[in-house]
Formats: C-alpha cells, structure tokens, sequence
C-alpha cells in the first residue's frame, strides 16, 4: 500500500513505540511464514496499522516472543506470532501485492510485475482459496477502478474504489459480531478515502510530469495552479474523512494499544496531512511573490 499510516516518531511515547514495533516485526515475520521470504515486499505501515486495529479487538492477549531475525541477526527484539490478526493482515497485504502486480502487468505489460506475479502463484492460490470472497471483492473494486481511471473520472468517484478495498479490509472472518463488523467497514472506507485523496494530492506533480491519470490533474495545463485550485476542498475533504474516523473509533471495543491507535489516529495521521499540504502552501506562497 502507500505508508501514509504510520507513527509520529518524535512525539510518541516509549510504550507504544515498542507496541507497533512488535506488530511490524510480528507481521513482516508472517508474511514469510504465510507467504515465502519475496512476500514481506507487501510489508508496510498500513497493514500494520490493520493489523494493530483488528488486534485491539481480541479479548484474548497476543503471545510475545523475543526474537531475531534477517533484517536484525544480533540484537533480539519482541514479536508477536501466531496471532488472529497479525495472521489476517499478512494474507491481506500478500493478496494486495499480488494484485497490484497483477494491475501493472495488464496495464504496462511490466517484466518486473509478470515476474513478481509468478513468484507470489503458489502463495496466492492457497489464499484465494481460504478467503475468495475477499479476493473478488478486492479485485473487482480495482478493476472497477482501472476502468474509471480510463475515462478520467473525478477524484470522488476514483475515491470510492479504493474506500471500499479498505472497507473490505477491516471487516474480518474471526470477527463475527454484524455491529463491530458494521463500525470496522465504515472505519475502513474513511481511511481508505482519506489515502486515496492525500496519495493522488502528493503525486500530483509526479503524475503531471509522466503524463499519468490523476484526478486533479483533469483538464489542468499547470500543476502548480491545479493545486492552488484543490487545496481548500481537498484540505477540508481530508479533515472531515479524519473527523468521521476519530469518531467512528470511539465506537469499537478495544482491550489493548488504544493509546497507540490514538496517537496514529490523532497525531500520526495530522501530522502527515499537515506535511503534505504545507509543502503545497509554501509552491503556492512562492509563485504569488514573483
């Protein structure tokens, strides 16, 4: 995925910085384990943060384990194994590499791709089996996608393809209460939109360099002046996606790391929007004073 969801490294407390560590060690140590060692390339931040919210919601403590491993061969470090939704988030993050290979092989007919597709077969063939649903539940919102991305659709319409992929995402099959399931979707589809929406602002100079679909960049001749024209509504869109996710987080039922999913929420989250958009105020400030 993208890695937008993750921590404030200068302002998060000792605690939870060893919390999400052991989650993030936890997964990329599944993903070879449910996968093969190729498969911890779908590692990132925000399967983590998935992985995080799915596991606060287990009565039952994560076992932990003091362990090395390839990336830290001398110093031990905590782990968290054999785990519901650690387990979960690596199949997910494994599926959602998988097809996003399998994305750029049919659109570029990519080398690389159609390589890292054969490499993940095996792997995918068994997590197609176990969770089929998902799988065509996922690659049908990003075929569905593709096709909007085509006919350069507007950034709402885009937004909510990959919305609903995280939507699909947070509801799990070891979680069988219809109201937590309910909440989980809405709290996926927020974040979801909120990615999609920061992704394609930050990528929009990159995109108008390759000459890529971005839904910003419809009918703009300049980057600069495109994003001085989006920034307001993009800036509110962004704050009110994470208002609807704050509050929406306040309905779960957490039994650990909720101060840690807090400070992702209102903290890691904030901040990276605040980067991103400043960057674009600082464009903008410059171009008016020429």
């Amino acid at each position: 995925m993208f890695g937008y969801v993750t921590i404030c490294k200068d302002c998060i407390d000792d605690t939870d910085y060893k919390a999400f560590m052991t989650y993030y060690c936890g997964l990329c140590k599944a993903m070879g384990k449910e996968g093969t060692q190729a498969s911890r390339l779908g590692l990132s931040y925000d399967i983590t943060f998935l992985a995080i919210v799915l596991g606060a919601l287990i009565p039952d403590e994560p076992k932990l384990y003091n362990s090395r491993c390839i990336a830290h061969p001398i110093k031990k470090h905590m782990e968290i194994h054999n785990d519901r939704a650690i387990n979960y988030a690596a199949n997910m993050g494994i599926m959602l590499s998988y097809l996003k290979f399998l994305d750029d092989w049919k659109d570029d007919r990519s080398i690389k791709a159609l390589f890292l597709m054969l490499v993940y077969l095996p792997v995918i063939r068994r997590i197609k089996k176990r969770y089929r649903q998902k799988y065509d539940e996922i690659y049908g919102e990003l075929k569905r996608l593709g096709v909007l991305e085509k006919q350069g659709a507007n950034v709402d319409e885009a937004a909510d393809c990959f919305s609903k992929i995280l939507e699909t995402l947070f509801k799990p099959d070891f979680i069988e209460d219809k109201t937590t399931l309910r909440i989980l979707g809405w709290f996926g589809y927020n974040i979801g939109r909120w990615i999609y929406v920061i992704d394609a602002y930050n990528d929009m100079e990159k995109d108008f360099k390759s000459k890529s679909y971005n839904p910003f960049l419809i009918g703009k001749k300049d980057v600069q002046t495109a994003k001085n024209e989006v920034f307001e509504n993009t800036k509110t869109a962004l704050t009110m996606n994470l208002a609807e996710l704050s509050t929406t987080y306040e309905l779960l039922k957490v039994y650990r790391n909720d101060g840690l999913i807090r400070h992702i929420i209102y903290t890691g989250l904030r901040q990276k929007q605040a980067q991103i958009l400043e960057n674009n105020n600082i464009l903008g400030e410059e171009n008016e004073s020429v």
